[in-house]
């Protein structure tokens, strides 16, 4: 299972909202608390089941459509089974 952070009332009932995952400061938190608002939040999503999330890029340049697919669950079977399809042979270098 695929957490969407893009609905805001998921989010919103994790404890989370877009801004917060963009905060700049979570180096900062990990620093002071041991763990970050964002690190919690995956953590509590991984309790809860999730495999992964999709997450707005953050990177400069980045718009609202560009997504990354986090992942901290998977392998070759169910139910978080990941297969990479490579057929232009890019990844493999």
């Amino acid at each position: 299972m695929i957490f969407g952070t893009r609905d805001a009332i998921a989010l919103a009932a994790e404890g989370m909202d877009a801004d917060l995952l963009a905060a700049p400061t979570w180096r900062d938190e990990m620093k002071a608390d041991g763990e970050s608002r964002t690190q919690a939040f995956a953590r509590r999503l991984m309790a809860a089941g999730h495999h992964g999330l999709m997450v707005r890029s953050f990177a400069p340049g980045a718009g609202p459509d560009d997504l990354n697919l986090v992942l901290w669950s998977w392998g070759d079977g169910a139910p978080a089974r990941l297969v990479l399809i490579d057929d232009e042979g890019r990844l493999s270098q």
